[in-house]
């Protein structure tokens, strides 16, 4: 077998990977990354690509106050007693100079994300605003002839036929039949879609999570990593004591990559393996992730083998998402994540198969609610005023899309409440008498049942035009729609127990010399109960930078730094 040398060896693409190999590159370390897929970006590329940093730099310029003891104690508030307090200090400390150091000395840029307050403003510590920060969009076409290794963006999450879009789109969306400025915006920007797909085959205007991949991508080719895709781990391999390296498969061969300094594993946790799914996850059967299809644990499972540490005490143990799929003719899915789009805006409710509201439609997390009600799967139901100007799933604001998917029996229509009901297959006088009492709670501005729209976070997921209440909304011309949702994932939080230099930990606690984990790998910080929005991407990154560091601060070398002084 093949034998080849190098410093580092990163196992995955996503930001925690790239972050970590772009930092140990630019530290002047010799980097391996390989990737199991064709394609360079993991989960990331698919994210929101928002990141939660408390007292970074950008805030502090616009005038927001912020602290680290502000920060720790809301924290502390969110998750409670199973917080690891020696990692919350370790981000804390590593989140804002991360985030200095990839905008002095990398493509990735960011800005303050207005309008996204965290999530529990009722906690201590909690702030309206200065914590998120956005990617800054980014002309694939820098990527020159990388373009094509960048992962896509999901589809279903953008326009018709994957133009990407970003938060400041929406409006103008929305507007586009009332505005003359927002119809050649969008007009513009579907201009430019077309000729990117004639030119390169996919949209070169990246936005959210697919730009936050792509300057990552940029940046380790700029630093001079390594990249190999199609490119599995196969096995860690060990001198006995610790991890020297790992072979892969590389052109369908196997190849062992000694590491000098150490294996940081970042391949994006297991969503895509079902035995772990069935141990961790709630209604597996049912369940629909959104994690890439790469993403089986291999890394985890082959950690587990020399005796590492698996965490497992977490709050919930995925970042949860709604779901609807669209079964396709040609036997292929369609998946559609309802973050924002839809379901928090005026005139949506969700409801069990007994016709029934269990949670409040505007809060980030609607899957916990699910799950505690057991409605699994539920439906979102709506109007035809709010399709026409929202959409619902994969029918797009404008209606576009409608005629498509309810011949396709994605959606289901009614001319009265109760004919949906029956089409359905949920109770129908229930239903009636929900909707009638949504709809005196959108006429007053005042859920009683679930305080839907009575906080900041809430206003960020409605539409801040509508009056009384920005997430509350009448559910009154026919006809009537709904669509079939199911609890999913976007993430795993489950992972190997690591310590603040994101070494692997052993079953007694102790580091694996040469093993570091971040990313869906590592047992997330948050325990199953983010802070706010981009609490996982950020601690991909400030992870993988904290790992980089640890490697090329070491001060002893040999075999994965035991031995003789450098």
């Amino acid at each position: 077998m093949q034998t080849i040398t190098t410093d580092v060896l990163v196992v995955g693409s996503g930001g925690a990977g790239l972050t970590a190999a772009t930092v140990a590159a630019k530290r002047g370390l010799d980097v391996l990354l390989v990737e199991k897929t064709p394609e360079f970006g993991g989960t990331t590329a698919w994210s929101g690509g928002g990141i939660w940093v408390p007292c970074n730099a950008l805030a502090q310029s616009a005038g927001l106050h912020d602290s680290v003891d502000q920060a720790r104690r809301y924290v502390k508030e969110v998750i409670g007693p199973t917080l690891r307090d020696d990692l919350l200090d370790a981000f804390l400390l590593s989140a804002p100079a991360m985030v200095d150091f990839l905008q002095e000395n990398t493509a990735v840029k960011f800005s303050l994300h207005e309008g996204f307050a965290d999530w529990y403003q009722d906690l201590p510590g909690a702030t309206t605003s200065g914590r998120l920060l956005a990617p800054l969009e980014f002309d694939g076409r820098e990527l020159g002839p990388h373009l094509p290794q960048l992962r896509e963006p999901l589809h279903e999450f953008n326009a018709p036929a994957g133009m990407m879009i970003g938060f400041d789109d929406m409006r103008h969306i929305a507007n586009i039949r009332k505005s003359w400025k927002s119809f050649r915006y969008i007009a513009g920007l579907v201009t430019r879609f077309l000729w990117d797909k004639i030119r390169y085959q996919r949209g070169t205007r990246l936005t959210m999570g697919n730009a936050l991949a792509a300057r990552l991508f940029k940046s380790s080719i700029d630093a001079g990593v390594t990249l190999w895709p199609s490119t599995p781990m196969l096995q860690l391999e060990t001198d006995g004591a610790a991890v020297v390296g790992a072979t892969v498969e590389k052109d369908g061969q196997p190849l062992r990559v000694v590491a000098t300094r150490g294996v940081i594993l970042a391949s994006g946790g297991f969503s895509a393996n079902s035995e772990f799914r069935k141990r961790f996850i709630p209604f597996p059967d049912q369940h629909v992730s959104m994690v890439c299809a790469g993403n089986t644990g291999v890394a985890i499972s082959n950690a587990l083998e020399l005796g590492a540490g698996f965490d497992g005490d977490n709050i919930s143990n995925a970042g949860w998402l709604v779901v609807s799929v669209l079964q396709q003719a040609d036997g292929s899915v369609k998946k559609f994540p309802h973050l924002f789009m839809d379901r928090g805006k005026p005139g949506c409710i969700a409801v069990s198969l007994e016709g029934k509201r269990f949670g409040n439609e505007s809060t980030t997390n609607l899957v916990t609610p699910m799950h505690q009600s057991g409605s699994v799967p539920a439906y979102l139901l709506c109007d035809h005023r709010f399709i026409k100007k929202y959409g619902l799933g994969l029918v797009r604001p404008g209606g576009i899309g409608l005629k498509k998917m309810l011949q396709a029996g994605y959606l289901l229509q009614g001319d009265s409440i109760a004919q949906l009901a029956d089409k359905a297959g949920i109770a129908a006088q229930n239903l009636q008498t929900t909707v009638e009492r949504f709809n005196r709670y959108a006429e007053e501005g005042v859920d009683e049942d679930y305080g839907r729209g009575s906080d900041k976070d809430d206003f960020s997921m409605g539409d801040m035009s509508h009056k009384p209440n920005p997430c509350l909304g009448l559910i009154v011309n026919g006809p009537y729609y709904a669509v079939k949702i199911f609890p999913g994932d976007s993430t795993t939080t489950v992972g190997l127990k690591v310590d603040t230099q994101a070494r692997v930990l052993n079953q007694q606690g102790e580091p694996i010399p040469g093993l570091q984990a971040v990313g869906l790998d590592m047992n997330s910080l948050w325990r199953g109960k983010a802070p706010s929005h981009g609490g996982n991407n950020t601690l991909s990154l400030t992870f993988g930078y904290i790992a980089a560091n640890a490697l090329a601060d070491q001060q002893t070398q040999g075999s994965n730094g035991h031995g003789g002084q450098q």
